[in-house]
């Protein structure tokens, strides 16, 4: 009996200790900006996200599972539960 209850203690012990450091094994997503533009009838991003392209897609719109909160020239602030991501537009390499 005693043996059975230590058993259960250990691994009671390494399941929460595991649990608790912190090891995700959520999937990232991948995010790229590819453009950014300001028309007459309003602000638009270029996103792919995980390899799907959703093309230019206005400012307040969602583009997958996020919500494009703001477009500037060069960058777009998206929001995911709350939480915000900011990507950047890269210079192209220029390897000619």
């Amino acid at each position: 009996m005693s043996k059975k209850i230590l058993l259960l203690t250990l691994l009671c012990i390494i399941y929460f200790s595991v649990a608790s450091a912190g090891i995700s094994t959520k999937k990232q997503d991948i995010l790229k900006l590819i453009g950014t533009t300001e028309a007459s009838n309003g602000k638009f991003a270029w996103v792919e996200i995980n390899g799907e392209d959703y093309g230019w897609t206005r400012e307040g719109r969602n583009v997958g599972k996020y919500r494009i909160v703001m477009v500037e020239m060069g960058k777009v602030k998206l929001e995911l539960f709350g939480r915000i991501v900011e990507l950047k537009l890269l210079p192209e390499d220029t390897n000619e």
